[in-house]
Order: structure tokens, then C-alpha cells, then sequence
């Protein structure tokens, strides 16, 4: 029971983080694989951290305000709610990406498509990145599949 309700306010957790970046984009601008090129080995870092369970491969990239908001202990059941759900993860591919503009901050929002071994269908991951200085820190993640809104 635990599990599950922490499941679900790591969910609504990700959702809102996303939801605030992505709600000002408006007239963003789109941008091509190539103006993101930084976003993909950002990504495999996440996505190696999650295959190995290692919650400091994972969150290397985070922004303060994603390490205080995922938690080792929230790190842990999206491990396991992504294995049980979804299954390995196999490949990704470049879907999509934008600046967005908020609180006179820019984000950089990129989107994949990614296989997954217990997923027909496609399983989108959303990721913003903000600039301090220089280096790309992710502020908001997102998994969407439909294996992940079943119960």
C-alpha cells in the first residue's frame, strides 16, 4: 500500500515538474537533434543509472531541485514500477525538442521515443534541462506509456 502511494505522488511528481516547464511554451522555438546533441548522453546517464540501480549514475545531471525532489527512496520505486511496468529499456530515438521560457529562465525540453521489453507501444521520455553556467542540468523527467497509467 506504501508502494503504491508513493508511486503515485512520484508520478504526479514528475507531471507537475514537467507540466510547469512545458505550460509557458507558447511560440517556443523547435529545435533539431543537432541543437540538442547534448541531451541524449544526459539521458543514457539516466537511463544507465536506472538498468545498474544506481541512484548516483541516475541523478548526475540533476538540478538541486530534482535531487531534493527524487530521492534515493523515490529513485527505488521508479526502478521498480519501470521493470514491473515496462520492462528493460532497448533503444531511444529523438522525437522533438523547444525552448521554453519561465520565470525568465530557459529550459530546454527533449523529447524521446524509447523501446522497452514490456511495452508494445512506444514509451516517451521527457526531459528539461536548464544552463547554469555552462553545464545542463536536468530540472524535470517523465516516463509516459500506456503500461504506466494502467493500475
Amino acid at each position: 500500500m506504501k508502494r503504491n502511494v508513493l508511486s503515485k505522488i512520484f508520478i504526479m511528481l514528475a507531471i507537475t515538474l514537467i507540466a510547469g516547464t512545458l505550460l509557458p511554451g507558447c511560440g517556443a522555438e523547435r529545435l533539431s537533434e543537432s541543437d540538442v546533441s547534448y541531451a541524449g548522453p544526459i539521458l543514457d546517464n539516466v537511463l544507465t543509472g536506472i538498468r545498474d540501480n544506481h541512484y548516483d549514475e541516475f541523478s548526475r545531471d540533476f538540478s538541486d531541485k530534482m535531487k531534493t525532489a527524487l530521492t534515493q527512496e523515490n529513485f527505488e520505486i521508479l526502478v521498480t514500477t519501470l521493470n514491473s511496468k515496462i520492462g528493460d529499456y532497448e533503444s531511444k530515438s529523438f522525437s522533438g525538442a523547444t525552448n521554453a521560457i519561465k520565470d525568465n529562465n530557459t529550459y530546454t525540453v527533449v523529447i524521446y521515443k524509447a523501446k522497452y521489453s514490456k511495452e508494445t507501444n512506444d514509451v516517451q521520455i521527457t526531459i528539461t534541462l536548464s544552463d547554469n553556467n555552462g553545464k545542463k542540468l536536468i530540472e524535470g523527467l517523465l516516463f509516459n506509456s500506456p503500461n504506466l497509467k494502467k493500475q
